[in-house]
């Protein structure tokens, strides 16, 4: 477990995740990336970033007042970080975690999502971590935002009952996007029990299929948005006493119970008010970086572990293979 005061943080990677997302934005409490939640965190010092971009470099140690390099090696050696975060495309992520290996030792890495696009990749990837002691966690952001960790709370407390039927809809592939919801709908309600393909669709590189999931205690059907100008993310979920509505991708979350229907007996209907759950997703990558701190101070955590992350990823090589 890391021990120091400030553990120090490297970041690989200064695309729009790492860096360039509120790279602009004048409000300091809005963060979106990893550089600038772990810059505004006092309990880490983010001592360096990594890209083959020089204007990224530049605007990177420009902003952030701290070294960039060009290579890994050059990285890890001057300056031995504690957290490494890999936020490059997700055909480098296990070359990356490779080269860092050969390096140094950092106690924690943080990996975009997906780990790969093939299992053996996700597999070989968790097991280095675990063999180097590494602690793997993967930024699937929403299982630590407010809103959605209050849906969690209203499950867990019965609030809100199983069985239940949804339909997500879902942009922009099956792995930079559909998988976001996957793993989210695993934390819910725990594993894929099977997997249904409806209509396979014609794809380039990322797949857009229509599929159905089946858990133990309810189905979800994933139905691709076909209006690429359109990034939309949707999801409804009937549940045994109500109905959740994600918008927006979870942008806006809410619930509507089951009332009696006063006009027919042995009938329910919605209830006409909403429960609007409260979010805040100009802050994502912030309650990141804060579940970090519940780790290393061994609170309980929602983060996603390698081992939850190769869950979903073998539920996407399950999907892929039937295409």
């Amino acid at each position: 477990m890391i021990n120091k005061i400030k553990p120090k943080v490297l970041i690989i990677g200064l695309g729009k995740i790492g860096m360039g997302f509120d790279f602009n934005e004048k409000n300091k409490e809005i963060a979106l990336t990893h550089a600038q939640s772990f810059s505004n965190n006092n309990n880490y010092n983010l001592v360096g970033g990594v890209d083959l971009d020089i204007k990224k470099r530049d605007s990177f140690s420009s902003k952030f007042k701290c070294p960039s390099f060009k290579n890994i090696k050059n990285a890890m050696i001057a300056l031995q970080p504690d957290i490494i975060v890999i936020s490059t495309s997700t055909n480098m992520h296990l070359s990356n975690l490779n080269e860092v290996f050969l390096y140094g030792k950092p106690e924690i890495i943080i990996c975009e999502k997906p780990i790969s696009y093939e299992y053996s990749d996700s597999l070989r990837f968790n097991e280095l971590c675990k063999q180097k002691r590494s602690k793997l966690f993967i930024n699937y952001f929403r299982r630590v935002e407010p809103g959605f960790l209050k849906i969690l709370s209203m499950l867990k407390s019965g609030e809100i009952k199983p069985p239940f039927n949804g339909l997500c809809i879902y942009s922009k592939g099956l792995y930079n996007s559909a998988s976001h919801f996957i793993n989210l709908f695993e934390y819910f309600f725990g594993e894929v029990k099977n997997i249904q393909i409806i209509r396979k669709n014609d794809y380039k590189f990322d797949p857009e299929p229509d599929f159905e999931l089946i858990f133990e205690e309810g189905n979800i059907i994933f139905l691709n948005n076909k209006n690429d100008s359109v990034f939309l993310n949707n999801i409804e979920l009937i549940m045994k006493n109500g109905k959740i509505t994600f918008e927006n991708g979870g942008l806006e979350t809410f619930w509507k119970p089951f009332i009696d229907d006063p006009r027919y007996d042995n009938y329910k209907i919605l209830k006409s008010s909403t429960k609007k759950i409260k979010n805040d997703f100009n802050k994502l990558q912030h309650y990141f970086v804060e579940q970090v701190t519940l780790y290393l101070n061994n609170q309980p955590i929602n983060l996603c572990t390698g081992d939850e992350a190769l869950m979903t990823q073998k539920v996407l090589e399950q999907i892929k293979t039937q295409l």
